[in-house]
């Protein structure tokens, strides 16, 4: 079923819902997806499905997410991305985003990475989803690269690039602690001349 958030509390993330058939159905914030309560909005759409008995309340609500309008062309003001998981595949593994917008078309974007590559340089595979976000929020901020961020490849350009700005380990400068024994003769010394 669908219908619309008619009234949302903002401290509780509970609220009413009115269904499609004009009936108004009451939700708790538990019977809402986690990844969707941050984006709950008084007029949003939602799908939704009842609970049994007499007096039903909506259960399993997500938002609808809306086909963007031609007109809509402009850049987004807000890039929020989600990260949904990863596949693997004979050693490239596809780190799957969504950037998901309120009365808009959820985008999916997807980066492959070679796992080959992260053992070549030394990279721990847990560092694979935070450089694939940073490629794709680089390609993101593009006007032009919109269309081709849905799907992009993180290449050896781009982990030496990120290894280089890492800082190389040994290169602080260390300062000698003078020794015990010289210590001991420099106040050996000094207190002779006194």
């Amino acid at each position: 079923m669908s219908g619309r958030i008619k009234n949302l509390s903002a401290g509780s993330a509970s609220g009413l819902i009115e269904g499609e058939n004009g009936r108004r159905y009451h939700f708790d914030s538990w019977s809402v997806l986690v990844c969707d309560v941050t984006y709950l909005a008084v007029g949003q759409l939602v799908a939704f499905d009842l609970e049994a008995g007499s007096d039903p309340n909506a259960v399993n609500i997500c938002l609808q997410r809306l086909h963007q309008l031609p007109h809509a062309e402009r850049k987004r003001k807000e890039t929020t991305l989600r990260y949904l998981g990863f596949d693997h595949t004979m050693g490239i593994r596809t780190h799957r985003f969504e950037r998901p917008s309120i009365g808009e078309e959820t985008e999916k974007f997807a980066v492959t990475a070679d796992m080959a590559l992260f053992t070549k340089h030394h990279i721990g595979i847990q560092e694979g989803p935070a450089l694939c976000l940073h490629l794709l929020m680089v390609r993101l901020g593009d006007a032009a690269g919109e269309t081709a961020a849905l799907k992009c490849s993180l290449t050896e350009e781009h982990l030496l690039t990120y290894l280089a700005s890492k800082p190389v380990p040994g290169t602080r400068p260390h300062h000698k602690r003078a020794s015990q024994s010289n210590t001991a003769a420099a106040n050996a010394v000094s207190q002779r001349s006194l």
